[in-house]
């Protein structure tokens, strides 16, 4: 008899009387010969009612252990030091040097500013004007 068992779903196990080769398929044998009832499906199996004899140790399949491998090294923790206390004798303010503008730069700066405003007041022409006397063109 030929016991297919589905993978997905809920569907109970059905059997079927002769052999029938394919995926998840379970194959019970007889003492006495099923062929009467040939081609018939069978529902509602007991496996507990089954009953197998057992099988000679040199029959038996080997279980392969798992190798035994090394435990991974534990991860080194990174301990927090102390914050160490600043001695404010070795502390330098910093002030940054102010370079002093010079006349011609507060010159270009001035002109810059009125070629902007005359962008603003949509004298893109006037502004260009400014900007070549400024560079020198």
């Amino acid at each position: 008899m030929t016991i297919t068992q589905p993978s997905v779903g809920s569907r109970t196990d059905r059997g079927e009387i002769g052999f029938d080769a394919g995926p998840n398929r379970q194959f019970l044998i007889f003492p006495k010969s099923l062929r009467a009832f040939s081609g018939k499906t069978v529902v509602g199996i007991k496996y507990d009612l089954l009953d197998s004899p057992p099988v000679p140790k040199s029959q038996r399949v080997s279980v392969s252990r798992p190798s035994r491998r090394a435990k991974p090294k534990p991860i080194a923790r990174i301990r927090r030091q102390k914050p160490e206390l600043i001695d404010e004798r070795r502390i330098v303010a910093f002030k940054p040097a102010r370079e002093e503008e010079d006349e011609g730069y507060t010159e270009i700066k001035r002109q810059v500013r009125r070629a902007m405003a005359a962008l603003e007041e949509g004298k893109a022409v006037a502004a260009f004007n400014l900007l070549k006397r400024i560079v020198g063109d």
